[in-house]
């Protein structure tokens, strides 16, 4: 049975997943680097309204960062890699003209046909 990781190995996955360095995610959420460390080296877990922007930052829950576990409102776990993958494709998505939106609805619905075969 896999053991269960602690906040601060959450957060490091989380900040090496979406490629964030310490200082820009320290400068982000609005606290110094000697305070995110104390976070990441001696396992410290931040105050509330921290651990809120620290996920607002991250684009997951507060709930996952803290427990590991990420809830919908149906109340399944569902991925937080998942999700920050969804709203990438959503700016993505923003970003295109009307022509390559086109071909990017047709490239994902033969995706989604072909995997659901």
């Amino acid at each position: 049975m896999e053991e269960e990781k602690t906040f601060k190995e959450r957060l490091v996955d989380e900040l090496n997943y979406q490629g964030i360095s310490y200082k820009e995610f320290a400068e982000k959420v609005g606290i110094s680097i000697s305070t995110l460390n104390m976070y990441l080296y001696r396992g410290s877990i931040p105050a509330a309204d921290i651990a809120v922007k620290m996920a607002q930052v991250l684009n997951t829950t507060t709930e996952y960062l803290v427990t590991g576990v990420s809830t919908n409102f149906g109340g399944t776990s569902q991925s937080v890699k998942a999700d920050w993958q969804k709203k990438k494709i959503k700016l993505i998505v923003e970003d295109l003209s009307d022509s390559q939106l086109e071909y990017f609805l047709e490239i994902a619905l033969a995706y989604k046909n072909a995997v659901s075969s």
